[in-house]
């Protein structure tokens, strides 16, 4: 889902939820008034948040924003660019400012701001390696969400929110970022044969990387993560999606339950895939269900051409 609250740049977690034709049933509702917390990438000192690392850099607000978003009464945003200071956001109640050092220095730092610009958290963790950047991945939520308890935010559980553990969850919060460049960093038109073969391998990398997340874990969080960017490359007709069918399929034919959010999500898949009867099919068991949201997500991916 996109929002204007911060500009144009900004956008409503999970990165999954637009490309997968916004199932709203898969998220906890917020209100309309709830308050809003900002999360963004900032330079690590002087260092560019791009560069070597780009994706966990730029990943971590998106992790976070969405860990917020499963897990308190908050509506979280995520600004897509990387946002210096001074930069101030007075229609935040909070904001969420991370940033991970270059390569060699190995450390991940999460600021707290109030709107005015104030620190009311700061917390930096050394990791060396992949094992402890995970460690360090796993512990951050709680931080983030006990430091915006002071204005007011409640924690609230979600049977859906399940990341990945271990060293799977670096390359689940790599995949938030890397998922958005599928559909932000398409090649013009105009651009020249090399361009097009680098990008087109850029997207085949990232699409087998998240697949390979997917299929080797039971959560459901890889999964949905793996069948957006499926669909965002589908979107903006990237030619390498039908490589991918079979990491696909064996994600979709081991949900068997109309209640598994990766049964629904089957459907859409297999539809972009070209298996209309069975599509079809768990649409059928999907409408079954006393759900009016999920009826009316059916009825957009029915609508799929």
């Amino acid at each position: 889902m996109i929002t204007d609250a911060f500009g144009p740049g900004s956008l409503e977690p999970p990165v999954w939820y637009g490309p997968l034709r916004e199932p709203s049933w898969l998220v906890p509702r917020v209100r309309d008034d709830a308050a809003r917390v900002l999360f963004c990438a900032e330079p690590w000192q002087a260092s560019a948040v791009g560069g070597a690392g780009r994706d966990l850099r730029l990943g971590l607000p998106l992790f976070l924003a969405e860990a917020l978003r499963f897990g308190t009464d908050a509506r979280a945003v995520v600004m897509r660019v990387p946002v210096p200071e001074p930069e101030r956001f007075p229609g935040a109640a909070m904001i969420v400012r991370t940033a991970v050092a270059p390569e060699g220095e190995a450390s991940i730092r999460v600021r707290v701001l109030d709107p005015s610009g104030v620190v009311v958290s700061e917390t930096v963790r050394e990791a060396h390696d992949e094992a402890m950047v995970a460690a360090v991945l796993e512990g951050l939520p709680r931080v983030c969400m006990d430091a915006v308890a002071s204005s007011g935010i409640r924690q609230v559980w979600s049977s859906v929110s399940r990341p990945p553990s271990g060293v799977a969850l670096v390359s689940y919060v790599r995949g938030q970022r890397a998922c958005l460049r599928v559909s932000d960093e398409a090649v013009p038109a105009t651009a020249d044969a090399t361009s097009v073969a680098d990008r087109r391998n850029d997207v085949r990398s990232i699409l087998t990387g998240l697949g390979s997340l997917a299929t080797s874990t039971s959560e459901t969080f890889p999964a949905l993560l793996f069948f957006g960017a499926l669909l965002a490359a589908h979107d903006v007709g990237s030619p390498v999606v039908g490589e991918l069918r079979l990491q696909a399929n064996a994600r979709c034919t081991i949900a068997t339950d109309p209640h598994d959010p990766i049964y629904a999500m089957s459907a859409l898949v297999l539809r972009i895939f070209g298996d209309r009867d069975t599509s079809e099919r768990r649409m059928d068991k999907l409408r079954a269900l006393d759900d009016p949201m999920m009826h009316r997500w059916v009825a957009r991916v029915a609508a799929i051409a």
